[in-house]
C-alpha cells in the first residue's frame, strides 16, 4: 500500500510540472524559453504510527492502615480486622485471598507492648504471647468469621496495634486464589469487630466492641498506591462513629469503601 500511495502522488506531481512553464506565454518549452525553476522533491512518506496498546498496571493489593489512637487498655490494641470482601451490584466477587496477608509493624515503634495490655498480653496483636503472628494474620483471610467471647479467647480477627495489613482478594467462596484485579466500579467492605458483631450474635451481649479507625488504599505491584474513600458505615455504630462527608478518609468500624 505504501508503494502504490507514493507512486500515485508522484504521477500527479509530474503532470503538474509538465503543464507549468515560466516562458513568454507559450506552454511548450523550446529555444529561447525560460526553463522552469528546479523543484525540490517532496518527502511523501507518512510518519510511522505507534499502534502499541498500553495496558495500565492493575491494582492487586488492599492495604489497611491502623489510625486508631492506641490506648493499650485491652489485649487487642488498635483496629480489629476480621475480613475484607470485594463486591458490586451482582454480589460478592471475592474475599481476602488465603496465604496473601502480610503485616507491617508501625515503623515509629509506638505500638503497645505486652506489659501495657490487659493481663500483660496483647494476645490478639502480632507481639502477643498466646498466638503467633502467622496465625493471627491468617485470620483476616477468607470470609468474615470472628467471634468474641466473654469466657474464652476470641477467634478470627487480628488487632493491628498501629501497624499495616496488606492482602489480595481471592475467589467469592472461600478466598482461595488466584488473586483478582481491583477494578473501578466495585466496592470493598472491611469487617472490623464492632457493635455489628454484638447485633449478629458473633460477640457476646455487653461487649464493648468499639468501632475503630483506619484508612484503606489500593496498591500496584510497583508500589503505587491509591487512597479509597469511605462511603458507608454500619448503622450499629451510629452512636460512636462520626457521619461521613465528602472529605472523609477513615473507616470507623465495619465500613464500605468505593473503588474509583
Amino acid at each position: 500500500m505504501k508503494t502504490r500511495l507514493m507512486f500515485g502522488l508522484s504521477a500527479v506531481l509530474a503532470l503538474g510540472f509538465a503543464s507549468c512553464g515560466t516562458g513568454t506565454g507559450n506552454d511548450d518549452v523550446g529555444p529561447g524559453s525560460t526553463p522552469d525553476a528546479a523543484v525540490a522533491p517532496l518527502d511523501t512518506a507518512p510518519a510511522p504510527v505507534d499502534t502499541a496498546v498500553v495496558v495500565p498496571e492493575p491494582y492487586l493489593y488492599v492495604v489497611i492502615q491502623d489510625t486508631e489512637q492506641v490506648a493499650c487498655e485491652t489485649n487487642g490494641p488498635g483496629t480489629d480486622i476480621d475480613a475484607v470482601t470485594l463486591y458490586d451490584a451482582s454480589g460478592v466477587l471475592g474475599w481476602g485471598m488465603k496465604g496473601s496477608a502480610v503485616f507491617y509493624p508501625n515503623p515509629q515503634g509506638n505500638a503497645c507492648e505486652n506489659t501495657d495490655c490487659s493481663g500483660g498480653n496483647c494476645k490478639y496483636a502480632a507481639n502477643g504471647l498466646t498466638f503467633d503472628e502467622a496465625t493471627l494474620v491468617a485470620y483476616t483471610e477468607g470470609p468474615a468469621d470472628a467471634t468474641v467471647s466473654a469466657t474464652v479467647s476470641d477467634e478470627g480477627y487480628f488487632s493491628l496495634n498501629a501497624g499495616t495489613l496488606q492482602l489480595q482478594i481471592g475467589n467469592a467462596v472461600d478466598g482461595t486464589g488466584p488473586a483478582q484485579e481491583l477494578k473501578s466500579g466495585a466496592y470493598l467492605k472491611v469487617f472490623e469487630v464492632d457493635q455489628s458483631y454484638v447485633a449478629s450474635g458473633a460477640a457476646y451481649l455487653g461487649c464493648t466492641c468499639a468501632p475503630e479507625h483506619y484508612t484503606v488504599f489500593l496498591q500496584k505491584a510497583s508500589g503505587e498506591v491509591l487512597p479509597l474513600q469511605p462511603v458507608l458505615l454500619d448503622d450499629n455504630n451510629a452512636a460512636t462513629c462520626t457521619a461521613l462527608t465528602a472529605a472523609s478518609t477513615e473507616g470507623c468500624g465495619s465500613t464500605v469503601f468505593m473503588v474509583p
